[in-house]
């Protein structure tokens, strides 16, 4: 299991990936096109019923993966323990007050936990830490619950951009990997996939949110038939940011 890492191309000695600068041009078009989305998220909100809040929790993560060499069976790692927190953003979406976008741009902690041999003669723990800025789209419908109380159910797509991470080998940490999303890294930087949320909103000021989100694409830059796919539950608080109140004439 997990007995990958070096991606070199078994037919020359080239490595496959693109060049660095082209890596990091992309990424920081990425990143400034979703800065200026942001930014023009919170101007909008200010003058809009937008309203604008944090949120912060916890995630348990791990892969789904399909294995490198036939006769293996799908599986998946243990859950890690990772943590998310950044913003939260609820947009009406009609006048019922009822449908809504949640949205907003988020750090969350992903990865995986595994035994297997590799580079050792015994099998080790291998620990995979992935961080990723993360900006969900889910459609979501309010259903009211009395004393301004209400129950949410939403899902949509989302897209997030892979920083740092590392793999840790516990009995072997001379072979400790970093910035797994860098053009020789093992990951690739952009992870998309879907979300499913459940909350629970309490006097239209703060609550509670379950999340389950899962990569639709191959996570991994492996050249073998090895495909990993991110997987996790998170669990977290939101409470919103109270809005200035307008001048009165």
């Amino acid at each position: 299991m997990m007995g990958k890492r070096k991606f070199k191309n078994s037919l020359s000695s080239d490595w496959i990936f693109i060049k660095p600068d082209a890596v990091f041009c992309m990424v920081n078009h990425f990143m400034r096109r979703l800065l200026i989305a942001i930014f023009l998220f919170l101007s909008f909100a200010g003058k809009t019923q937008i309203k604008v809040g944090a949120r912060g929790g916890i995630n348990l993560a791990n892969f789904v993966y399909r294995p490198a060499y036939d006769g293996d069976t799908k599986g998946a790692g243990a859950y890690l323990f990772r943590v998310n927190g950044g913003l939260q953003l609820e947009i009406p979406l009609n006048d019922n007050d009822n449908w809504f976008l949640f949205s907003g741009p988020f750090n969350s902690g992903k990865g995986d936990r595994v035994r297997a041999r590799y580079r050792t003669p015994e099998f080790d723990t291998i620990v995979t830490y992935l961080n990723y800025i993360e900006l969900p789209l889910s459609v979501g419908y309010k259903f009211s619950q009395g004393n301004n109380n209400r129950f949410i159910a939403a899902a949509g797509p989302y897209a997030a951009c892979g920083f740092g991470g590392k793999v840790v080998y516990h009995n072997d940490p001379v072979h400790t990997k970093r910035n797994l999303h860098r053009s020789d890294g093992w990951y690739k930087r952009i992870d998309i996939g879907f979300a499913v949320n459940v909350m629970y909103e309490i006097k239209e000021k703060w609550g509670i949110r379950l999340d389950y989100s899962r990569s639709i694409s191959d996570i991994s830059k492996s050249l073998y038939e090895w495909k990993e796919n991110n997987n996790v539950f998170g669990f977290s608080f939101f409470w919103y940011f109270k809005k200035k109140k307008e001048i009165e004439d």
